[in-house]
């Protein structure tokens, strides 16, 4: 077997190849940690199984399993979400991923639903009907805007779109901003006017000022 774990976090890409290496010690793993370098790694071909954590497509959800099956339609992909969303969990089977594993859950429970998958089925949590609803988040959707005067305009905002305030507030255009974070200059300009509507400013120049007045892109 060849597997390719996609996660931003080297702890839970661990954890992941040790699991499947008791299942399978012939098993090749290969890891990524962001969706450029997992497309392209998917492009070559070869892999049997993907596990992708979805934080890392910079994308809704289904829009970033659609991609993962543009470039290896035969894959079998399990989604390892943080998020304990039923409405997730049932759009990215829906998308065409085999399993949605919690990474809450235990080893066994996660070896239990990687084995479903590889044997054709679809894994869903157990607890799938007392999973809150939760609408997953676009793009374009947001929590609610910061309060002036609070003391945490940034803690608003999500971990990508700090990412992407904070290469504002260097001085970089949507084309640099893309290059930097490897996602298209179109989800760049979404990610920009919503951190405007968060921050409740009218102009990138307000809102690098305030980023650098909170820390970022110092």
């Amino acid at each position: 077997m060849k597997a390719l774990i996609a996660d931003g976090q080297w702890l839970s890409r661990a954890g992941l190849a040790q699991l499947l290496a008791v299942m399978d010690p012939d098993c090749t793993i290969v890891e990524t940690q962001t969706l450029p370098e997992t497309i392209k790694e998917l492009t070559a071909g070869g892999f049997d199984l993907c596990l992708i954590d979805p934080d890392i497509f910079g994308m809704p959800l289904a829009d970033g399993i659609r991609r993962l099956r543009q470039a290896a339609p035969e894959l079998r992909i399990a989604v390892i979400a943080t998020a304990q969303s039923r409405r997730d969990a049932l759009n990215a089977v829906e998308t065409g991923a085999q399993a949605y594993i919690l990474k809450s859950a235990g080893a066994d429970d996660i070896r239990r639903a990687i084995e479903r998958m590889l044997a054709g089925e679809i894994s869903l949590p157990a607890n799938l009907s007392n999973m809150p609803e939760s609408k997953p988040r676009g793009l374009s959707e947001a929590p609610a805007p910061y309060q002036h005067g609070g003391d945490d305009p940034i803690s608003v905002l999500t971990g990508r779109q700090r990412e992407v305030l904070g290469l504002i507030a260097t001085g970089k255009r949507n084309a640099e901003i893309a290059s930097a974070l490897g996602i298209s200059p179109r989800t760049v300009q979404i990610h920009v006017s919503t951190v405007l509507k968060m921050l409740g400013v009218g102009n990138r120049t307000e809102a690098a000022l305030m980023a650098r007045q909170f820390g970022l892109g110092t």
